[in-house]
């Protein structure tokens, strides 16, 4: 009886944590992105610019890579380290300057980015899906 109800019990945690809502509400914390970005690759999308790209983060969560497919750097591939990540889930790498954003789950397989610093500070300005293990680019 008790092992019945520890089931049901984590199984109605599980649904809670896995439901769109409450994702769609908050940002993604540092467990959270990890586990979804890191040591994957990713299809990328600047809701401001329109431009489009694929991403690889390492599986250490110490280093993006970035291959631009349309754009004004259309077929050209960046190296970022990744300088931080707070328990909060907000990230830090560089770029021409260092850059931060949050992550939020949509829940329905896509994650939308707010920057938190730079010229997108604010703003919900990048759209991430079709995430897949290893590196694809």
């Amino acid at each position: 009886m008790i092992i019945m109800r520890k089931i049901l019990l984590n199984t109605a945690i599980a649904l809670i944590v896995a439901s769109p809502i409450s994702y769609a509400e908050d940002y993604m914390n540092k467990e959270q992105r990890q586990t979804t970005f890191c040591g994957k690759t990713f299809d990328g999308e600047n809701l401001i610019s329109g431009s489009t790209f694929k991403i690889h983060i390492d599986s250490e969560c110490k280093t993006n890579t970035i291959h631009f497919l349309t754009g004004k750097k259309a077929g050209k591939t960046y190296e970022r380290k990744i300088i931080s990540m707070s328990d909060e889930g907000e990230l830090c790498h560089t770029s021409n300057r260092d850059y931060c954003n949050k992550m939020k789950d949509m829940g329905d397989g896509t994650y939308k980015g707010t920057g938190t610093s730079g010229k997108w500070k604010d703003k919900e300005y990048v759209k991430l899906s079709n995430i897949v293990d290893g590196n694809q680019l």
